[in-house]
């Protein structure tokens, strides 16, 4: 009787092992299946598409928003020509040898004049091996045109043996917030908005009494806020509160500014405004009465 019990409970023992050990397996295989989809390769159709990416700076740049436009502002850049990056981004798996697509200006849209508003760009570009983007580089051009107007600069890209426009349309996609003017737009087009509007900024610190300039900085003119900036190496957003232009600032900008006009009249070469008055800060040796050119003594 011994004997019989013990054989029995090794076999009940030994049919547990065996499911479990058939559970546990089960379980590799879902799991296994399970990985595999989690892995499935993109199986659409390869392409590229423009994926330029802004937002505000107090926001996640991960979360910004892919945009259908670029906005470049002269006024708020250093010297006369500014270089601008367009991310394009390919549809599928990266592959181990480099892979082609086209550009070509949107000559419907455009406005903007070759080697005026911007320079020449390659018709071809490269997605290179083990890569799924790449930047084209677009230099655009100071021109006073942009003062006036603005200037518009399109661009299409073009499929290639390598690349379709596997996009067409863009939808607004989670996490990201949506575009600044779209949700849905032409992702194989992408507009570049060139100006370099010049008005009186936030903070000033001048005027005129009846014609007369008066203040640290007289009258506003564009003319006498470019060489503002040039000289003190400035923007326009650095006029934009007294947080940023603060009170020292604009004492030592008023001293830059009046040793050089006052220099420039010393070697006989003085600064002129566009109504032929001489330009006039506090400081400088004259006064400066609107609309009265400078009539030099001989």
């Amino acid at each position: 009787m011994l004997f019989h019990y013990l054989k029995v409970k090794l076999a009940k023992e030994i049919n547990m092992k065996n499911v479990t050990i058939k559970i546990y397996l089960l379980g590799i295989c879902l799991l296994l299946v399970s990985c595999e989809k989690d892995l499935m390769k993109y199986e659409g159709e390869e392409g590229v598409y423009f994926a330029v990416q802004w937002g505000s700076d107090k926001a996640d740049s991960t979360t910004w928003a892919f945009q259908s436009y670029s906005p470049v502002d002269f006024i708020n850049l250093q010297g006369s020509q500014h270089q601008l990056k367009l991310r394009v981004m390919i549809t599928g798996e990266p592959k181990s040898y480099d892979r082609y697509f086209g550009v070509e200006l949107n000559s419907d849209s455009s406005t903007a004049a070759l080697d005026v508003e911007y320079e020449s760009f390659l018709t071809q570009y490269t997605i290179k091996a083990g890569t799924i983007y790449t930047d084209i580089p677009i230099t655009l051009l100071r021109s006073e045109n942009l003062q006036k107007e603005m200037r518009i600069l399109g661009l299409n890209l073009i499929p290639s043996k390598d690349f379709s426009l596997s996009i067409p349309v863009w939808y607004h996609l989670p996490p990201h917030v949506s575009s600044e003017r779209y949700k849905i737009f032409n992702s194989s087009y992408h507009k570049i908005e060139l100006t370099d509007f010049i008005t009186k900024p936030q903070v000033w610190f001048g005027g005129n009494a009846e014609g007369r300039e008066i203040g640290l900085w007289g009258e506003f003119t564009s003319k006498k806020f470019k060489l503002f900036c040039l000289l003190n190496d400035l923007i326009y957003d650095d006029f934009k509160n007294s947080t940023i232009m603060h009170y020292v600032r604009v004492n030592v900008i008023n001293q830059v500014m009046a040793a050089y006009l006052q220099n420039q009249m010393d070697k006989k070469t003085p600064v002129l405004e566009d109504d032929g008055r001489l330009m006039w800060v506090s400081g400088v040796s004259w006064n400066s009465i609107i609309g009265t050119p400078y009539k030099p003594v001989l």
